[in-house]
């Protein structure tokens, strides 16, 4: 990416750091002692006013997603959209909301989305396009699902599938669902696109380092030498970090759709499912819970709340939120390096899309600032 191309999309970072209307919490660098701070912290219970609006929460059968679903259910929106990766699950999910909220479900929708596979989200986007509820647009797309496999697996679209369902797949839904947000913006109500990250982006810099030498970085990423389960799960939430601002430099000003990143803190979640057939990673699990002080599911979905629903919006947008607060993002992503890395993956992400859902390169074209 050109200098000057870059030096114009992260001027709203300037401007961001310069406003005194809000307070970035220092990061930069991960530390425990700051860790710490920040698990103690007891999350603020937002509200807001979403009577006319569309939610959607990805992921949402249990976890942080579901108790997210729970908190949005209770603001009663227009409509409210969850997904999950099969027909039981879906069922299953909404019955669980109408029974926790006493609500009779009329505006609510369960949808079957598997992030594993590109065909089922271009399968979604296109349900969703059909629903007549999606006339009015999207207000609020939380991407929440995840993956932690720490075997190296690869999807039937030949993706190692970590980075597919955290990083390619989130990316592909978050683009297809661009004019449904665009087109329920208002210039007092912003969309919103909340992107589930994790404080383990810290941990995923050391894999980057010298990627100015890599052929190709989504190859080099896919590689199975690349790295291990646990690196590979940080590098993908660091990606997210990534393409977040890069999404938010591309969209005009003043921006329709408010992008940001948002870590939950260390949350007792099923995230960690696929270690369940060995004991001993499980007593792992289960152990650092309690020494590192996790937030229970209810805890950690207020910081996905917060970031869709209240009022400081725009000092959100392309930033990285933690214990429901901007906050400094890994020093990396600001280096030259970090930058260049940056617009390389966004290019790279972007051209492989684009070949896997003709309408990637016709949204990007009439929704974001090409390069």
């Amino acid at each position: 990416m050109p200098r000057k191309k870059l030096e114009v999309g992260y001027q709203y970072e300037l401007l961001i750091r310069r406003s005194s209307s809000f307070t970035v919490e220092p990061m930069g660098k991960f530390s425990i002692v700051q860790y710490f701070r920040e698990q103690w912290k007891t999350l603020p219970i937002c509200s807001g006013d979403l009577e006319s609006k569309a939610v959607m929460v990805v992921g949402s059968n249990v976890g942080i997603g579901l108790e997210a679903s729970v908190h949005f259910a209770r603001m009663k929106p227009r409509s409210l959209f969850t997904t999950c990766r099969d027909e039981e699950k879906c069922e299953r999910t909404r019955e669980v909301l109408m029974e926790r909220t006493g609500d009779d479900g009329t505006g609510m929708a369960s949808l079957l989305l598997d992030l594993s596979s590109f065909d089922s989200v271009r399968a979604f986007a296109a349900t969703f396009t059909a629903d007549a509820r999606s006339d009015y647009g999207l207000n609020v797309l939380v991407a929440n699902a995840g993956a932690f496999v720490q075997r190296f697996t690869r999807t039937d679209d030949g993706w190692e599938v970590m980075f597919q369902v955290n990083y390619l797949s989130m990316v592909l839904l978050s683009i297809l669902m661009l004019p449904h947000l665009v087109k329920a913006s208002s210039p007092v109500s912003p969309s919103r696109l909340v992107v589930v990250s994790s404080f383990g982006h810290h941990f995923g810099v050391g894999k980057l380092k010298n990627s100015a030498q890599w052929k190709g970085v989504l190859e080099t990423m896919n590689d199975k030498e690349f790295c291990n389960g646990a690196d590979r799960y940080n590098v993908t939430k660091l990606l997210q970090v990534m393409f977040v601002r890069e999404l938010a430099a591309r969209l005009p000003g003043p921006t329709p759709v408010v992008a940001c990143t948002v870590q939950p803190g260390f949350c007792r979640s099923s995230l960690f499912r696929d270690l369940d057939d060995k004991w001993y990673a499980r007593t792992i699990v289960s152990l650092a819970s309690v020494l590192f002080s996790a937030r229970t599911p209810e805890q950690g979905s207020r910081a996905l709340v917060h970031a869709a629903v209240s009022d400081d919006e725009l000092a959100m947008h392309g930033r990285y939120l933690s214990s429901c607060q901007v906050t400094e993002e890994n020093d990396y992503v600001f280096t030259p390096e970090g930058k260049a890395l940056s617009g390389r993956l966004w290019t790279e992400t972007i051209d492989t899309l684009s070949k896997v859902d003709g309408r990637v390169p016709d949204i990007v074209k009439q929704y974001l600032r090409v390069d």
